[in-house]
């Protein structure tokens, strides 16, 4: 069972059968064909919107039910060259690693 929150603020609960995983193993499963498709010209968009609720990065990112790896990188990206003792390499190397694992992740239709 997943929970995370729609465009419109509700909180859903998705569930699927989970009864051939190793119970063990350490994976973030979900669908991906529950994510609507929302329109864009190019300007402000529903999808933009934040939840009345956040005010720190760890609220958008519960909010829009990634995994831990889209997150990291969403952080990376927030915080580019800005975390003491690291330099814009670093940062940019951590993207480029979950980048990679988001893209073996989709390939093996896990939740992104």
């Amino acid at each position: 069972m997943v929970k995370y929150f729609n465009d419109d603020y509700e909180e859903v609960v998705v569930s699927f059968d989970t009864s051939d995983i190793d119970p063990n193993a350490q994976m973030d499963i979900m669908p991906t064909s529950d994510r609507k498709k929302i329109a864009s010209d190019g300007a402000s968009t529903a999808y933009y919107k934040l939840p009345p609720h956040a005010d720190e990065l760890r609220h958008l990112i519960a909010f829009k039910g990634m995994s831990k790896s889209r997150g990291d990188i969403f952080k990376a990206c927030y915080r580019l060259g800005e975390k003491a003792g690291v330099d814009v390499g670093y940062d940019l190397q951590k993207m480029k690693f979950f980048i990679d694992d988001l893209i073996q992740m989709h390939q093996r239709g896990e939740h992104l």
